[in-house]
């Protein structure tokens, strides 16, 4: 596993923390940059994390 894809699982865990949070805290949503009320942010936020995460663990991507 490289620094790429360590990158990304790490930006992965961060948004699907963010939809969670959004989740638990509505007033969290504000920060996250889609249409719609906060539980369809939150749900966003959710679904693109764990999509990040799966390609950082299953994708490897060459260094430079």
């Amino acid at each position: 596993m490289g620094l790429t894809n360590t990158i990304l699982l790490i930006c992965g865990a961060i948004a699907s923390l963010f939809g969670i949070a959004a989740f638990l805290n509505p007033n969290f949503a504000r920060w996250i940059n889609a249409p719609g009320g906060p539980r369809l942010k939150a749900a966003i936020a959710l679904i693109v994390g764990i999509i990040i995460i799966i390609i950082g663990l299953t994708i490897e991507i060459p260094q430079a």
